[in-house]
């Protein structure tokens, strides 16, 4: 080879360096774009936010009014599929309709609110994406065309799997696109993800999911059923800050195939884990060496994904999920739950805490999660096993400030002095030691909201802290009421705490919850409107296991002139309260599924789904009961309006509620001057609203109010 003049071999050697170098840092920077929905060294730890079944709990509506507490424990949030799948109670896994997300669990404008309210609180939301099947509307392959941002989506038996169990049924279109990629799904018809049509129109669904609902990342359903390759498509199309894959399989090496099969650019649950937790620990049983893997033969780590430096920043470790946790499920979880936590916790990996289990434990869990916070323990952090053993299992993990000891069984273990005790609990304890000093927490349930019964409210914060508190809505600091035993607040109140340590001098973040408690309604008035197959109509009601409405079938409703069957329901400690409709003829009349009811409610027969005819929540039809033509004269205007209601209030009247169309009460406070009160629906999305006045001898005045 000859050189120009001048240039020396060195100087060609250090130019070749240098682009070798240049070469390395732009593949690495591939490598890391790649793997934007698996962020680095990932703090996030989530709340599955759901389970089975659970259409209270996980409304839209319920979800929202908890977002604080939600905020202030978890930086991520798993909401249940939140598409169309035409019935009223549908967890939302077989959906119909895509673009548009009204659901069993609320409303879509619901549903931006609550992502915007959970957003605002420090938490991002992220959506169950169910893209392996879809359901037709009223056949097996009749998909609705739907239109996004000026383009029509249609799909038809041509991006169904010729493979799909469609073809063999009669008087059914023959479905003509290419063999599935994955394993078969029976409750619905596979998709062909092989289809430019397929892949372009759940591009466009993502896009839309991220862009109109707001949401941050991915949770993908299924994705035994069709290629890894696809998500990686999915996401580097729609782009997102999360994503997390369902490949249910308890192998090490699928899973890890499956990661690397969507160039790892998303992490999925680690089922490996979560087998080795059942085979740990059960009821009545331990076995904690399960709980330890050898990395590469040699090094022992937690069991898992998160076992590996090659898999641990791409897993999602869980104790159970909505589908482990029904009831008679093998992979149910039935050890020690918050010992079980505390090992996820004390791991790397990015831990999803599923709702039933946060319900029944959240201040224990939420001191697992201060204590992990305040270590930064992330998605790759190194971990030391100290000790394993059938009854104990010790591990120190390094987070970015610091290192966490975590403690499981019933083994006995001191942790070194200069570690402090961050929580503990039978058969687990948990020891931090921080490089920089860490704020404390504080934790108060239930979050405020309107109820019908005074409130036990507790506080809980850190180790070494104290908790303050004000309820004349002042700013609480270390001189104000030192907490010390649960409050019970039985009236409207605005209860504002802080924690404050006196060895760091830091203060935690303000809780500010307001409780506004409102008598029950003396009645709640049901109404109906029956499938056209029935010529009668009963109600049973009840309220925890306390019947409402007599021995079942329950008690005869009124037909009333405008088709709907009524019945005004007394006797109730409590609401929501249960409510099921029959025809009442013979000892199993066909009925609807179970509904519930916290005020004044009306629904129209669906369709016959398992037995039982779904029921559509719908604005009552006006009547003399339900909106007093009285009502006028007291001056409801603008209606409809933009934001404001004036209301001319007379003397009678000691109180004004709002309730909207489904039925929940809403947290609105008028303001009253003299005779005139003005109602505020501005923070609220468009339909129709109930504002009721009501004085404290019975009487009651309500109007619909329309805002738009």
């Amino acid at each position: 080879m000859r050189f120009p003049a001048g240039l020396h071999l060195n100087s060609l050697k250090m130019k070749k360096t240098t682009l070798f170098l240049l070469l390395l840092v732009l593949i690495s920077l591939g490598k890391s774009t790649l793997k934007a929905q698996a962020p680095a060294q990932c703090q996030d730890v989530m709340l599955q936010a759901f389970y089975w079944d659970s259409y209270t709990d996980s409304k839209w509506t319920t979800l929202s009014t908890k977002a604080s507490e939600i905020g202030s424990n978890f930086s991520l949030v798993w909401l249940p599929p939140s598409g169309n799948c035409q019935s009223t109670f549908s967890m939302g896994y077989t959906p119909v309709w895509w673009f548009d997300q009204n659901s069993a669990f609320g409303t879509q404008s619901e549903l931006i609110s609550l992502v915007a309210s959970l957003k605002a609180n420090g938490a991002k939301s992220i959506a169950d994406v169910v893209v392996n099947h879809r359901s037709g509307q009223s056949n097996w392959t009749d998909f609705p065309t739907e239109t996004y941002n000026g383009v029509t989506y249609p799909m038809g038996p041509a991006q169904i799997c010729n493979t799909d169990e469609v073809k063999n049924q009669p008087g059914q279109a023959m479905p003509t696109g290419a063999p599935d990629t994955g394993d078969d799904f029976n409750g619905s018809r596979d998709l062909d993800h092989l289809s430019t049509v397929v892949r372009n129109t759940i591009k466009a669904y993502m896009t839309f999911l991220k862009n109109d609902i707001g949401y941050a990342g991915w949770r993908y359903d299924m994705t035994k059923g069709y290629s890894a390759s696809f998500v990686n498509e999915y996401n580097v199309a729609a782009g997102n800050y999360f994503s997390v894959g369902e490949y249910f399989d308890g192998s090490y090496d699928l899973c890890k195939a499956w990661i690397n099969g969507c160039s790892n650019n998303s992490t999925t649950f680690d089922f490996p884990c979560k087998f080795q937790l059942n085979a740990a620990m059960w009821n009545g049983g331990m076995d904690l060496t399960k709980l330890v893997w050898l990395a590469n033969g040699t090094t022992p780590q937690p069991a898992g994904l998160i076992h590996h430096s090659d898999t641990k920043r791409y897993a999602v470790t869980f104790v159970d999920n909505h589908d482990t946790y029904v009831t008679g499920n093998a992979n149910k979880f039935t050890g020690n739950v918050l010992a079980a936590y505390a090992f996820l916790m004390g791991s790397p990996g990015v831990p999803c805490v599923f709702l039933a289990h946060w319900n029944d434990n959240k201040a224990a869990l939420s001191a697992m999660i201060a204590a992990r916070r305040a270590v930064q323990v992330h998605s790759e952090s190194a971990v030391t096993v100290n000790q394993s053993a059938t009854n104990i299992y010790v591990a120190t993990i390094t987070g970015l400030n610091g290192t966490l000891i975590v403690k499981v069984g019933s083994g006995n273990y001191n942790a070194p002095s200069d570690y402090t005790l961050a929580t503990s609990g039978t058969d687990y304890a948990i020891w931090t030691k921080t490089i920089n000093a860490v704020a404390p927490s504080i934790m108060v349930s239930p979050s405020g909201g309107t109820y019908f019964t005074p409130q036990t409210v507790t506080i809980s914060t850190s180790t070494g802290a104290s908790v303050y508190y004000t309820t004349n809505n002042t700013a609480p600091n270390n001189a104000s009421t030192l907490y010390s035993l649960p409050l019970t607040i039985s009236s409207t109140t605005t209860l504002r705490a802080i924690a404050y340590n006196p060895t760091t001098h830091l203060y935690s973040n303000e809780s500010s919850n307001t409780y506004t408690i409102s008598g029950l309604p003396a009645s709640i008035r049901v109404r109906f409107k029956v499938p056209t197959a029935w010529s009668s109509c009963k109600v049973y009601s009840w309220v925890g296991s306390t019947p409402l409405t007599g021995a079942w079938p329950g008690n005869a409703m009124t037909l009333e002139s405008d088709g709907y069957y009524s019945y005004n329901i007394t006797g109730y400690s409590a609401i929501p309260i249960g409510v099921v409709f029959d025809n009442g003829i013979g000892t199993s009349p066909p009925q609807t599924v179970d509904l519930s009811a916290s005020t004044d409610m009306c629904w129209d027969a669906g369709a016959l789904s398992n037995g039982k005819y779904t029921a559509t929540a719908v604005i009552c039809p006006p009547t003399s009961v339900d909106e007093n033509p009285a009502a006028d004269s007291y001056g409801f205007y603008p209606n409809p309006t933009h934001d404001l209601v004036r209301v001319n209030v007379p003397e009678w009247v000691s109180s004004i509620t709002v309730t909207s169309a489904l039925g929940s009460r809403l947290p609105v406070k008028p303001t009253w001057t003299s005779h005139l009160s003005l109602i505020d629906l501005s923070a609220y999305p468009s339909g129709l609203y109930y504002i009721s006045l009501s004085g404290p001898d019975g009487r009651t005045i309500s109007k619909a109010v329309m805002k738009y």
